[in-house]
């Protein structure tokens, strides 16, 4: 016979009960299934049994998964649940995201590369909602989780930080752009809305906008060979405005190398435009060149290149009257040859020369062909004058290749459609005014002014200004350089854009002088829109 069960045990064993009854609860997708697509089956998913299979189908899929290292670590630490066919199926944001992969071509971009015709296929199964039991459902859930993940990954990464890295792409890049990394995984997969964050991803910069609407406006129905050319060409520079390099100061130069072009902008408004002169292209043949002498390493072999790097940075100083230390690379192919040439190139161009350090008293004497060129043992420096190569303002900034903005005597370079002559250094039509604005005060500009050899604004200082001149006309008098500090340092950009909107969002396409759209293009492979 039973015993009777005492009154004081009634509460602890409806504990019990009451534990396995939670423990016996259904998954939450399975409710969202079956209240859903009404169907039965849904009642009998397991969680064990989908993790099985959900583990299978990711370790299959990894070889094609785009970023295969953090998809298995998210899952691994959320026990493999299904994150987002649980959030975001039965609300229909998966759908919806299939159709913001679709319409990828709308930034110049392949929809293909985002698969997201298989996510549809997957949402078209459950939709049509045939299952007949439930170890039907397991693999198009886990293909669907996995597919959804990649997707998601992949889009949201190549929107906010481009399909190229460019640091890695070219050898005279010197930024190093913002890359996807965990913090932006896990942004993407802890979004509360899939679709408020695939928009937030969407790429906001005025002149990105421009181009995507320049792309769109573009008839693809009959495509000849031109308007494959600016397609192609706004593709390439939609990807450029990708890459996260620094963030813009509300004022900043910018300097576009195939445009040839300085502006200096305000709130996204330019207040100064001037043409500039960059450094010269490589020789078509650059590449194989280089080949050949990193075999024989001899300097014959060596291939000249000047052309101007990208760079951002500060212009934190102006050196007015500036010398120029000539680089080893312009010493061995140019100095080398003209020295023999002519015995007074020194005298006539106002260059010392310096051998450990000292000066040599008659460098027209030294017999330069029987010195090798590989290893010449002298140093060289242009002093300030009025044919200095650097004219009268140099603007420094930081950066890793001795890079910076100048004056130049040569003004007519500036008045040629071609200005990619210099050796990498970028000349500026009116360093005057680029000077004035950078320093903002009208009192230390007719300083700078009258060091420069040019009469003040200010008219009480005008004989002070007649004894300048005074004193540079006396005998023996040797020009001096000076170093300013600027009061604030000015952000600098030297980019390469091929295609850029003008004030009315119109593209303005620009000759590739250093043939950086057809390395891109090879990079960005299959991704480029189609």
């Amino acid at each position: 016979m039973f015993k009777t069960i005492p009154r004081y045990a009634l509460p602890g064993i409806l504990l019990v009960v009451l534990f396995f009854v939670a423990c016996k609860q259904k998954p939450v997708i399975a409710t969202k299934l079956t209240e859903q697509y009404k169907n039965e089956v849904y009642k009998d998913y397991d969680s064990a049994a989908y993790h099985a299979e959900f583990k299978k189908q990711l370790e299959q899929s990894k070889p094609q998964l785009h970023y295969a290292d953090a998809i298995v670590s998210y899952y691994a630490e959320n026990d493999n649940e299904p994150h987002f066919t649980q959030n975001f199926l039965t609300n229909g944001q998966l759908r919806k995201m299939v159709q913001y992969l679709s319409r990828a071509g709308e930034h110049g971009l392949n929809p293909d590369m985002f698969h997201g015709s298989d996510i549809a296929k997957q949402l078209d199964t459950i939709q049509a909602n045939k299952f007949t039991n439930i170890s039907q459902v397991y693999p198009v859930l886990a293909k669907l989780e996995i597919n959804t993940a990649n997707a998601l990954l992949n889009y949201s990464s190549v929107l906010q930080f481009g399909v190229v890295n460019p640091h890695h792409l070219y050898r005279r890049y010197e930024p190093i752009p913002k890359r996807p990394d965990s913090a932006s995984f896990k942004q993407a997969f802890d979004a509360p809305n899939l679709v408020s964050y695939l928009e937030q991803v969407q790429p906001q910069k005025p002149e990105y906008l421009a181009l995507k609407k320049a792309l769109a406006a573009i008839n693809k129905n009959i495509i000849d060979s031109a308007k494959l050319f600016r397609i192609k060409t706004i593709e390439m520079n939609m990807e450029r405005m990708r890459w996260q390099i620094a963030k813009r100061d509300s004022q900043y130069i910018f300097v576009n190398i195939p445009s040839y072009n300085l502006q200096w902008l305000q709130n996204g408004k330019p207040v100064l435009n001037m043409r500039v002169c960059v450094g010269e292209p490589r020789p078509i043949d650059y590449e194989d060149k280089l080949k050949v002498y990193l075999k024989t390493k001899k300097i014959d072999d060596k291939p000249i290149s000047h052309q101007t790097p990208v760079i951002t940075s500060y212009i934190n100083t102006i050196q007015l009257n500036p010398t120029w230390r000539i680089p080893e690379s312009i010493a061995q192919n140019e100095i080398y040859y003209a020295a023999q040439k002519n015995p007074n190139y020194f005298q006539n161009n106002n260059i010392r020369v310096y051998y450990n350090g000292v000066e040599v008293g008659d460098p027209d004497t030294i017999k330069w062909a029987k010195i090798n060129r590989e290893h010449i043992p002298y140093t060289f420096k242009q002093d300030a004058s009025e044919i200095n190569a650097l004219g009268k303002f140099k603007f420094i900034f930081d950066n890793d290749n001795s890079i910076y903005l100048h004056d130049t005597p040569n003004k007519k370079a500036f008045l040629s459609n071609w200005r990619a002559v210099s050796h990498g250094c970028v000349r500026v039509q009116d360093p005057l005014m680029l000077a004035t604005m950078l320093m903002g005060d009208t009192t230390k500009m007719d300083n700078i002014r009258m060091e420069v050899g040019l009469a003040p604004k200010d008219t009480t200082k005008k004989a002070r200004y007649a004894k300048l001149l005074a004193k540079r006309a006396a005998p023996g008098f040797e020009l001096q350089s000076k170093f300013v500090s600027l009061n604030k340092t000015v952000q600098l950009f030297i980019d390469y854009y091929t295609c850029l909107p003008d004030e009315n969002g119109k593209p303005v396409f620009y000759y590739d002088l250093y043939r950086m759209d057809a390395d891109l293009e090879k990079a960005m492979g299959k991704y480029l829109g189609r």
